[in-house]
C-alpha cells in the first residue's frame, strides 16, 4: 500500500503537503463555506496533475460533467436518497477503474439529516441512531477500495440531528446506569458532555471511521481557514485562504489557532447557522413565514454583534447523567 503524501492542489497542501495516499479523509463545515468548490479544485488537479480519473458522488444533484474542466475525465453520480447513496457506493466497490484516484462523496450526510428531520421529533432519536450505522456501512464499503486512491467524504457541520444522537446515546447510558449495569468515566463526560456541540455532525461514526479529519472555519470577512481535526502526530494547523474564482489565494503561513481566534469564529458560525441561515433556507424551500418574524431575527443578529463580549460563546446546555437517570426514574 503506498502512503506516500499526495498534494491535492488546493490549501490542504499548506498544512502538511497534502494528503496521504490510501485514505479516507472527512471535510466538514458550515453551509456554504466553500466544502464542494475546494473538492472540484481538487478534483481538477487530480486530472491536469496525474492524468488520474474521478468519481464524484453528488447527493445534492447540483453538478455536471461540465462542472470540471476536464468533463471526459469525471464520472459524476447522483443519489436523490439515502438508498441510492448505499447503491451509488456498493456499484462503485464493485466496478471502480484502476485509474480512478479520487473518489468523492459530496455530502455523506445530507440525505440522512433529511431522514431523521421529516420523522416525528420522539422518533428522531431512534432514527438517528441507526442511520448512523448505515453511514458508517459506507465508509467500511469506501475503505475496500482505498488502496492508492484518496477518498474524500464531505458533511454539514450540525444540525438538529447530531443532537437527537448524542441525546440517544445519553439515555441508554442514563438508563444502564439506573439499573447499576454501567458506572460514567471521565471519558464519557468528554465525549458526550464537555464536547463543543457544534462539533457533532450527524453521527459520530464518520470522525471516528476517517484516517484524517479539516474543518473550514468563516470568517467575519468572508476568508476561510480550513483545520487539520485529526491526523496522527500532527499538530492542529490551520490556514487562512480566499476562494478567487476556481482557486485560492492562501494567506500567510500556516499557524496553531488561539483560544481568542476560536470564540470569535465559533460565535460567528452560530450567529450564521442558529440566526442569519434559516432566513435564507427559508426563501429556498418556499416557507411562507411572516415579514415581522423575519425582522425580528434579522435585529437579534445585530444586537448580538453589538453586546457580544470577547471570548464569551453561549451554547444550549447538555444535561447530565445525573439529571437524566432522574429523568428515567420519573418515568
Amino acid at each position: 500500500m503506498n502512503l506516500e503524501i499526495i498534494p491535492t492542489g488546493t490549501p490542504i497542501d499548506v498544512l502538511n503537503g497534502g494528503v496521504r495516499n490510501s485514505s479516507i479523509s472527512l471535510l466538514y463545515g458550515p453551509t456554504r463555506c466553500g466544502k464542494t468548490t475546494l473538492m472540484i479544485a481538487m478534483a481538477n488537479y487530480f486530472i491536469e496533475k496525474y492524468n488520474s480519473k474521478v468519481v464524484y458522488i453528488d447527493t445534492e444533484q447540483t453538478l455536471s460533467q461540465k462542472s470540471f474542466k476536464n468533463p471526459n475525465m469525471v464520472n459524476v453520480i447522483y443519489a436523490s436518497s439515502l438508498s441510492e447513496q448505499d447503491r451509488a457506493i456498493k456499484e462503485l466497490v464493485k466496478n471502480v477503474e484502476e485509474d480512478v484516484k479520487l473518489v468523492v462523496v459530496d455530502t455523506m450526510t445530507g440525505h440522512f439529516h433529511k431522514e431523521v428531520l421529516k420523522a416525528p421529533a420522539k422518533l428522531r432519536a431512534k432514527i438517528a441512531a441507526d442511520l448512523s450505522g448505515r453511514l458508517v456501512g459506507q465508509i467500511a464499503n469506501l475503505r475496500r477500495i482505498m488502496n492508492d486512491r484518496i477518498i474524500f467524504i464531505t458533511a454539514h457541520l450540525r444540525s438538529p440531528v447530531g443532537e437527537h444522537f448524542k441525546m440517544h446515546v445519553l439515555r441508554k447510558m442514563a438508563e444502564a446506569v439506573k439499573q447499576g449495569k454501567y458506572t460514567p468515566s471521565i471519558y464519557d463526560y468528554e465525549r458526550y458532555l464537555a464536547r463543543d456541540q457544534v462539533s457533532w455532525i450527524g453521527g459520530q461514526g464518520l470522525g471516528m471511521h476517517v484516517q484524517f479529519q479539516f474543518r473550514i472555519f468563516v470568517d467575519v470577512d468572508g476568508s476561510r481557514i480550513i483545520r487539520v481535526e485529526k491526523w496522527p502526530m500532527v499538530p492542529n494547523y490551520c490556514v487562512r485562504y480566499l476562494q478567487e474564482g476556481e482557486g485560492f489565494k492562501v494567506l500567510g503561513e500556516k499557524f496553531l489557532m488561539g483560544k481568542e481566534m476560536m470564540g470569535r469564529l465559533l460565535r460567528h458560525e452560530v450567529e450564521m447557522i442558529l440566526l442569519e441561515e434559516p432566513i435564507e433556507a427559508v426563501r429556498e424551500e418556499g416557507i411562507e413565514v411572516e415579514e415581522a418574524g423575519e425582522e425580528e431575527i434579522k435585529k437579534e443578529v445585530k444586537e448580538r454583534k453589538k453586546t457580544r463580549k470577547t471570548g464569551e460563546l453561549k451554547l444550549p446546555r447538555t444535561p447530565g447523567i445525573d439529571e437524566l437517570v432522574e429523568k428515567e426514574k420519573e418515568s
